[in-house]
């Protein structure tokens, strides 16, 4: 939950191929920020927020081991991890109420032989968009299933797969574990979305799909 010196704001970021660019021009400037002191709603609005994000996230830190900086030094690293953060009745919730196993579990209950719902997934995968109207159905609600993965996803993008070139970033930062060493690129995204192709096409229970991809 935030505290009474969080700022709570709206952050529009358009939806689509390029949403990596404009969330870092959005993002960059508040990096000297305490972590987690800025919380943005990204899906809803005031009076009704949906989805916010946590800025600046624990996984971001200024590299002072360079000493002697120069113009290619990346001084900062993970600049624009972020925590993901539900909205109950209006107000902030926990973000650990909607883990991958979580939504996976949701998905293979209430979700998986419904064509439309498959279709929002795809367009969202793909193309980091979600389509209005969604259908009726029990467990979690569609809408909230869906902005939830989407904001998990970039999440997962921006720390284990984008560069700062790939995202436009004005400043240079490096992708690194919590040992401080650079990361190799990760698949967050499309290991879940497999996933939930073999829970979908019933070659695998929800709960066994965690013991295959970790």
């Amino acid at each position: 939950m935030p505290d009474k010196k969080q700022k709570i704001q709206i952050l529009k970021i358009p939806e689509g191929d390029d949403i990596f660019k404009h969330l870092a021009k959005s993002l960059i400037p508040y990096r000297k920020r305490k972590i987690g002191s800025l919380l943005f709603i990204v899906e809803g609005s005031v009076k009704r927020p949906r989805i916010g994000i946590k800025y600046p996230g624990r996984k971001l830190r200024f590299r002072s081991e360079i000493k002697k900086p120069n113009k290619s030094s990346a001084l900062w690293a993970n600049l624009l991890d972020f925590e993901v953060i539900p909205f109950v009745k209006g107000k902030p919730g926990f973000s650990t109420q909607f883990t991958y196993t979580n939504l996976r579990k949701d998905f293979e209950d209430y979700k998986k032989e419904n064509n439309t719902f498959w279709k929002k997934i795809l367009e969202l995968h793909k193309h980091n968009r979600i389509t209005k109207k969604f259908p009726k159905l029990k467990g979690i609600k569609p809408e909230l299933f869906l902005e939830m993965l989407k904001w998990m996803w970039i999440q997962e993008d921006v720390n284990y797969k984008l560069s700062y070139r790939e995202v436009e970033s004005s400043v240079r930062y490096r992708l690194e574990t919590k040992k401080q060493k650079p990361t190799s690129k990760g698949a967050g995204r499309d290991k879940f979305f497999a996933g939930l192709i073999l829970v979908k096409e019933g070659y695998f229970l929800a709960e066994e799909i965690k013991k295959i991809i970790p």
